[in-house]
């Protein structure tokens, strides 16, 4: 009875792997990337949208990344100590409306926009990897 289980178990933990270690790979293109087109824009001064395009292609930074985990990071916590999440929610109760708008819009952009596209195709090769999608 245990073997079904553990057999599902390494199932998705492979799928997990997998989509994390495709993710890395792509990081590390987009980072190859930045660099040439970085050494292909300093050999042109007649560009004149230099900055805006490296501001554009470096726009993956770790401070995303730390926002979406800490995020997603409050959520496992809040299933594990639901008294001490519901206690963080009373007191973003008190905050002022203008000030939770703001925070949550900034939060939404991250996660919504940015990180779903960081992580969704990935995901979603993953499991279609799992169920049997590429062969």
């Amino acid at each position: 009875m245990a073997f079904p289980l553990i057999g599902a178990l390494a199932g998705v933990l492979t799928t997990i792997v997998n989509g994390v270690s495709d993710h890395l790979k792509d990081r590390q293109a987009l980072k190859k990337a930045v660099m040439e087109n970085r050494m292909r824009l300093a050999q042109s001064d007649a560009e004149f949208n230099h900055e805006w395009e490296m501001c554009q292609l470096e726009n993956a930074g770790w401070k995303d990344d730390v926002l979406f985990f800490a995020w997603i990071g409050f959520f496992v916590w809040s299933g594990f100590c639901p008294e001490d999440a519901a206690r963080v929610l009373r007191s973003w109760e008190m905050l002022p409306d203008w000030f939770l708008e703001i925070t949550f819009w900034i939060v939404a952009a991250v996660l919504g926009v940015k990180k779903l596209g960081d992580y969704l195709p990935g995901a979603v090769r993953g499991v279609r990897d799992a169920l049997g999608g590429r062969k």
